[in-house]
């Protein structure tokens, strides 16, 4: 019996009227995204034999099924940077997200740094990495610990990359994007912005968040 067997994605978790996937394809197509890459591990082919080519929700769906682990950046990297477009927006799959994403690759637009990062107050997303913010919505740090009294913000799940960016990525190790990739960029005097994200970032990713979301989710209905 396979690992699938017993496994259902996250993206597959029923969401309101439709599985999460349904309303991340929905949001970016609003977005005027028309191209989606999904880096998917076990359960690829539950995902794939769901949603097909795309189409039935206004995008092109192109899959990269990875063999094992190798952390937000590398799965970016996977896709082949040649064949990438000079900005890439990279969305966590465990989060619901919901917000303005044009105004953000308007931001993202508006600058020359490898990355646009949605941040949010640290209250908002316990658990993520703190973003240390600079002037003018620059990024200076991304420490993985913080000194008392230093005020941080919180990475959010989603963020605008450019092609450029991949150079920083290592070919043989798992590697993250925010614990990794924008530290080593930083270091090398590269620099990246932060967007205040007043949307929505809900958490699927362990069955208590999960269970918790539905819960508020009808509540508010």
């Amino acid at each position: 019996m396979s690992r699938e067997a017993d496994f259902v994605p996250k993206l597959l978790l029923p969401v309101g009227d439709g599985p999460l996937l349904e309303h991340h394809l929905r949001w970016l197509r609003d977005a005027g995204f028309e191209n989606v890459y999904l880096c998917l591990g076990v359960g690829a082919s539950q995902v794939r034999g769901h949603f097909g080519d795309g189409s039935r929700w206004g995008v092109k769906l192109n899959y990269a099924v990875l063999e094992k682990p190798v952390g937000s950046a590398g799965a970016v990297k996977s896709l082949g940077p040649a064949s990438l477009p000079p900005d890439i927006l990279v969305l966590n799959g465990e989060f619901f997200v919901q917000g303005d994403l044009r105004a953000m690759i308007k931001a993202h637009q508006a600058h020359e740094g490898l990355a646009t990062l949605a941040v949010k107050p640290a209250k908002e997303l316990p658990g993520a990495e703190p973003v240390v913010m600079g002037p003018s919505r620059l990024i200076v740090g991304l420490p993985l610990t913080t000194d008392a009294g230093v005020k941080t913000a919180a990475a959010g799940p989603l963020c605008v990359v450019r092609r450029g960016l991949m150079h920083y990525v290592p070919d043989e190790v798992p590697s993250d994007l925010v614990r990794d990739v924008f530290p080593a960029a930083l270091r090398a005097g590269e620099s990246m912005a932060g967007f205040p994200w007043t949307g929505t970032t809900e958490d699927l990713g362990t069955p208590a968040h999960y269970e918790k979301f539905l819960k508020r989710l009808a509540a508010a209905k």
